[in-house]
């Protein structure tokens, strides 16, 4: 299990996970969450416009605004460009890539700490859904053969 978690580098789940949140709010506060959803609807945006779109919902001070999204841009959720003055911010990845890449950091995690209690929660935890089950059947096969095991 160790070149499994030597293959993942954290990046999304460094401030812990947290379980009955949905979405990107498993990992990331409330304000990061609501500026992830923006971005990923519409990347290359300023803060400005960024700020714009969080106060049709809140109110909210430009310096947060802006802090938040430099925060957000150091710790590799987001990029940036600069266009004329100012910076053009959008989501290093797509909503698709952070949840995979989310539950990699946390499911690497759990597996290297104990891969066999691990896998067998799993397995009992999605037991009680045919589809589940038929799906994880599935993408075993798919991999031993990309993998070329049988």
């Amino acid at each position: 299990m160790k070149s499994l978690m030597q293959r993942i580098n954290p990046k999304i789940a460094l401030r812990g996970f947290r379980p009955g949140a949905r979405g990107a709010g498993h990992v990331l506060g409330e304000l990061e969450s609501a500026v992830m959803e923006i971005l990923w609807t519409r990347p290359q945006q300023t803060v400005n416009e960024v700020e714009e779109r969080l106060r049709a919902k809140r109110d909210i001070a430009h310096t947060t605004v802006l802090t938040t999204l430099d925060r957000m841009y150091r710790k590799g959720y987001l990029t940036r460009d600069t266009q004329a003055k100012a910076f053009l911010y959008s989501p290093r990845y797509t909503r698709a890539e952070f949840e995979r890449i989310m539950a990699q950091e946390v499911l690497g995690a759990i597996i290297g700490h104990s891969a066999e209690t691990a896998l067998s929660t799993f397995v009992d935890l999605i037991g009680n859904d045919p589809g589940a089950l038929d799906q994880l059947e599935a993408k075993i096969r798919e991999k031993r053969r990309q993998s070329g095991k049988k």
